[in-house]
């Protein structure tokens, strides 16, 4: 299983935290909550096992913050539609408490040093911030004094109790209690402020802001301290900030690509490091700081950076933890590595060799197909990898490296697939009815119009020269009806070199719902296609024509998105935007494997991994690889 990274955004601080010993940390994606053991991402990734990864599904809306309780019995996270979740950290995971704070997001949110209290902030309209008793949500207080967005919000778990917030009022306000009530506040910053937190002892407060300013205030009565000197150098906005376990120092997290150590006594930075090469991605939108010698930091693009500690203040990169953010919704496995290449809508395709890091190419553009080599292919493990701009992109499997310039095809890309037993020409399938001819040097030729109608889906199978194109339904009516002739168009192929090597041969009749997923059997006799109903059909192509001979797998209830056989050929996999997915045998057509809930929010692909492996995607960003007994 590979987990998604954090969900960033631009222009927004990130909050990611950690259990109290550090052992693991805390992130969300989607609307998902994770933690991940922090030893086996250090090592490299490549020994993280599931039994490393926990995704708590619980929330509806899109997650923005947890924090685990100090006695590392329960969580509590927010999404944007201001609910606040207190669910376990251990066992069956239960969810303990929900409670509905305001309208808008939940920025922040962080717990008592006796995990008895919560506070919490973000954007209500009227109110903003809260504390709470955590397991019955009784209000202790008023945290009010802000007139916009609280961005941050912080506890001094040290008697007496108190509060304080950070906003795009440019406000630092203190809150003095239980029950809470508003104090005092600051206006030094001179934008918005994007982080408040106190130091483990409570003596102190920092706060960090658009302006890249940093102040430090008395924690007790949250009187001015001091700004810090402001480095030679530095610019843009302070995203977020951690103090280290004996309060002596902090970090902050930049969007001038740079994390910064500064030093309470001396006021003055200690140590900066800059993140690759400065990019936009490299931006740092979050950190925390959980031992003496470990800071973790994330990128923009949702890496998450390991940093060693020394005892002067420098830091040192020590690993990165690379892969994708958002929902996936393509997927192949390189036969001859055994990799996995799977990329979404975030513009970034990540590969995972078995046994090693995930690396991660950027794109640019939402990726639509992924097309990998089979275990025939003899040449250099490469993919191609077709995207929203309309172009077609080679990728080396072993390097995670574009190769070359973009191939542009000037219009949607419906399908790709390969033309020849060789695996050097790609049949791309437009969404303006015409076939496209690819090779590593780009477009060798076009056949325009090929098609009757709109393609829905292609597949290919090079050694009997057939191609097969799910097509739209036609736009005719009869007796007031719209028709519902879903076809499959099948294709032969005579030479691939040629546009004229083409030719349109049988048509499927069968599907009454748009045909979203077809594929050919390993050994050449089989085709299963797939609607969006919840048919799937399997097509006998032994005889010379095309024959069906299994239309009863429907136990799907929503789109199938995706099907792959399995390296044996008599073993179809199928996901669907149901959540499920089913492993099904040609020799016993009863009898199924069924793994539910497998992606919530859907399956976007599936792909073979071998004969008794496949793997999928799925919207919630998760790759997941299944072994049959």
């Amino acid at each position: 299983m590979v987990p998604p990274l954090p969900q960033t955004e631009r222009g927004a601080f990130c909050p990611i935290a950690t259990d109290a010993p550090g052992e693991r940390i805390l992130y969300c994606n989607g609307t998902n909550v994770l933690w991940r053991s922090t030893a086996p991402l250090v090592a490299g990734g490549s020994s993280e096992t599931p039994e490393d990864v926990f995704c708590w599904r619980g929330h509806a809306r899109r997650t923005t913050c947890a924090a685990m309780g100090p006695n590392g019995q329960w969580v509590a996270s927010g999404d944007i539609g201001g609910a606040i979740r207190v669910w376990g950290a251990k066992g069956d995971h239960v969810l303990k408490n929900e409670y509905k704070l305001w309208d808008g997001t939940v920025k922040d949110v962080s717990w008592s040093a006796d995990s008895t209290r919560i506070v919490a902030a973000g954007d209500g309209k009227e109110v903003r911030a809260c504390a709470m008793i955590w397991d019955t949500g009784s209000k202790t207080g008023e945290v009010g004094g802000h007139s916009k967005q609280i961005n941050s919000i912080s506890f001094r778990s040290q008697r007496p109790f108190r509060i304080a917030t950070g906003g795009e009022d440019m406000l630092v306000a203190f809150h003095q209690g239980p029950p809470f009530k508003y104090n005092k506040s600051h206006t030094l910053h001179t934008n918005f402020v994007n982080c408040v937190r106190y130091s483990p002892d409570g003596a102190y407060v920092v706060s960090a802001g658009s302006d890249s300013k940093v102040c430090l205030y008395e924690g007790k009565d949250g009187e001015f301290e001091k700004e810090f000197a402001k480095p030679d150098g530095i610019s843009g906005s302070l995203w977020a900030a951690a103090w280290s376990p004996d309060s002596a120092r902090f970090v902050t997290a930049g969007g001038d690509k740079r994390i910064r150590i500064w030093d309470r006594e001396a006021g003055a930075q200690v140590c900066e490091s800059l993140v690759g090469a400065g990019a936009l991605e490299d931006m740092q939108v979050g950190v925390t700081w959980p031992t003496a010698s470990r800071i973790i930091s994330v990128c923009l693009d949702g890496r998450v950076l390991f940093w060693d500690v020394a005892a002067d203040g420098s830091a040192t990169l020590a690993a990165t933890v690379d892969g994708t953010q958002g929902a996936l919704t393509c997927l192949a496995c390189d036969a001859s590595t055994g990799a996995l290449l799977q990329a979404g809508g975030d513009g970034f395709v990540a590969v995972s060799p078995p046994g090693k890091a995930t690396m991660k190419a950027k794109i640019g553009k939402g990726v639509q197909h992924i097309l990998a080599h089979s275990a025939g292919f003899s040449g250099p493990s490469e993919a191609f990898i077709f995207s929203l701009d309309d172009c077609a992109r080679r990728l080396s499997v072993e390097s995670c490296a574009i190769i070359g310039e973009p191939i542009e095809i000037k219009e949607f890309a419906v399908g790709a697939a390969w033309l020849d037993v060789e695996e050097t020409r790609v049949l791309v399938a437009g969404g303006k009815h015409n076939l496209h001819c690819l090779n590593a040097g780009g477009v060798e030729w076009t056949k325009s119009g090929a098609l009757p109608r709109r393609p829905t889906a292609l597949a290919s199978l090079p050694s009997k020269g057939l191609v097969a194109v799910g097509l739209e339904r036609p736009d005719v009516t009869v007796a007031g009806v719209q028709s519902s002739e879903y076809n499959i168009q099948l294709v032969n192929v005579t030479d691939a070199g040629s546009a004229d090597g083409l030719a349109l041969g049988q048509v499927l009749e069968g599907h009454l719902k748009e045909i979203s997923a077809m594929k050919f059997s390993p050994s050449g006799e089989h085709l299963a296609s797939a609607d969006a109903g919840n048919k799937i059909l399997v097509w006998s192509l032994e005889a010379g024509a095309a024959k069906l001979i299994i239309s009863d797998w429907s136990f799907h209830t929503s789109r199938i998105t995706s099907v792959d056989w399995l390296a044996g050929g008599k073993r179809l996999v199928s996901g669907a935007l149901d959540q499920h997915l089913y492993v099904w045998d040609i020799d016993k057509p009863k009898e199924r494997v069924h793994v539910s809930e497998a992606h919530k929010a859907g399956v976007s692909a599936v792909a073979a991994c071998g004969e008794q492996s496949f793997a999928s995607v799925g919207n919630d960003g998760f790759l997941r690889v299944y072994q049959l007994e």
